[in-house]
């Protein structure tokens, strides 16, 4: 695994993205990584705050495909993978398929969802008609295909919210099948622990 060699916070020397890159990046909405890839662990303030467990409000409402809310924290006890995709983005449809083959191949005991951050047009938000269209195109599952609007996140981005509900692992960079589950099982066997704020 690519990152599991160095610390959490440092998993390239030299090239870990400072906090402020991040956040320029994140403000920007940015899709694919550029020459100053922001790529690498990040947390946010709800992270940050205990998660699910935490008394912080998550900043979105989740609706899927067939207009039903979804909440990250609807699966205590589960291990729920999240990866954040827009329709217009390029990298989201990259990304994609590799999530779809990670959902084939891995064990019953993770619920993966999919947010889309962002309609067909750059600015603009997803619809209930959007995460149907993006789940049928990618063969995942309806219901666990959502929208929270238009939102400024920096995509690709994952999230791993662990059987406790605290964020286990937050990545903003591509990760494809094989880096999911390796990881996924890192985190299972107690390889790998969750950070702790």
């Amino acid at each position: 695994m690519r990152w599991a060699s160095f610390p959490p916070a440092a998993r390239r020397p030299g090239r870990a993205p400072s906090t402020a890159a991040l956040a320029s990046a994140l403000a920007l909405g940015g899709c694919g990584l550029g020459p100053d890839d922001p790529s690498g662990e990040w947390y946010s303030d709800w992270d940050r705050a205990g998660g699910c467990q935490g008394a912080m409000d998550r900043n979105a409402d989740w609706t899927n495909a067939f207009g039903e809310p979804v909440d990250a924290c609807d699966w205590p006890g589960e291990f729920v993978w999240i990866t954040y995709a827009a329709m217009w983005c390029r990298t989201s449809e990259s990304q994609a398929p590799r999530l779809t083959e990670a959902i084939r191949r891995a064990g019953g005991d993770v619920r993966f969802v999919t947010t889309l951050t962002g309609g067909s047009e750059v600015f603009t938000p997803a619809s209930t008609e959007d995460a149907r269209r993006w789940a049928d195109r990618f063969g995942l599952a309806r219901a666990m295909t959502v929208t929270e609007g238009h939102s400024t996140r920096t995509i690709p981005q994952h999230a791993l919210i662990g059987p406790d509900g605290r964020t286990w692992f937050r990545y903003v960079g591509y990760i494809d099948a094989d880096e999911i589950l390796e990881l996924l099982e890192a985190f299972r066997s107690g390889e790998r622990v969750p950070r702790v704020f």
